[in-house]
């Protein structure tokens, strides 16, 4: 099988084609899979490929997830506070929960994100899309009161504080209690389940998010199958910036 063109400038990438090889090239992403970084109007250089891996996404505006809705090409986000493969050990196996409560911490500059993310943590905990129910901001924290199918209830609070990247702790309450413990300081995440038969914690992931990206859309593309990422970057987006009436 021919190998798949990876445009990508950032070391940690070309890095992970190095690593992915003989199923990925380095190539000029004409025709191929162009990894595109988040910042900015990140929406905007989703053109000329075939297939794209958005790093580390902005949140955007309702309008363009609606036009990004009808891309026609796979794409990976990656969300490294909320990685897939740390999603499924969460999801695992696990009862109903009655309750969801995230914390996360970081610093201001990447506050919409991150707030972004621990909204993610909720959807996943809670297995399904979330509303809003309430929320209360101020100059240092927002607090977001969410519902899910069932009367699942989740609160989400976001703390904001000096330096960079972020933290968060996401908890669901119930038969089952489940607690992810993410970290920007470290590229480990960990997840722990505790129930009736103990506590026990789940293998940690230690592929590089990097190479998780690249595998996956390579996977997609060879397999033919849909991705989900635009879907759920577009329902957390949408939680963050709705107006409360």
């Amino acid at each position: 099988m021919t190998p798949h063109d990876v445009l990508a400038d950032a070391a940690p990438y070309r890095a992970a084609v190095a690593e992915l090889a003989p199923r990925v090239r380095l190539g000029d992403g004409a025709g191929g899979i162009r990894v595109v970084e988040g910042r900015g109007a990140w929406w905007e250089r989703l053109v000329d490929a075939a297939a794209f891996v958005v790093d580390e996404p902005d949140p955007a505006p309702a309008v363009v997830h609606e036009r990004l809705g009808a891309i026609g090409v796979p794409v990976v986000v990656v969300r490294r506070r909320l990685r897939p493969d740390v999603v499924v050990d969460a999801r695992a196996g696990t009862a109903v929960p009655h309750h969801i409560v995230v914390d996360a911490w970081g610093g201001r500059t990447d506050a919409a994100a991150l707030l972004r993310d621990a909204v993610g943590w909720a959807r996943v905990l809670a297995g399904g899309p979330l509303s809003v129910v309430g929320r209360a901001d101020t100059t240092s924290a927002t607090t977001v009161a969410l519902r899910g199918a069932g009367g699942i209830g989740a609160s989400v609070t976001r703390a904001i504080g000096g330096g960079v990247g972020g933290a968060l702790t996401a908890t669901a309450l119930g038969p089952c209690r489940i607690e992810v413990r993410v970290d920007s300081a470290s590229p480990l995440c960990e997840v722990v389940l505790e129930d009736e038969e103990g506590r026990r914690a789940r293998p940690v992931r230690r592929e590089s998010p990097e190479r998780l990206a690249l595998r996956r859309i390579v996977d997609a593309i060879e397999a033919g199958a849909a991705l989900t990422d635009l879907d759920e970057l577009s329902a957390d987006d949408a939680v963050i910036s709705h107006p409360l009436r």
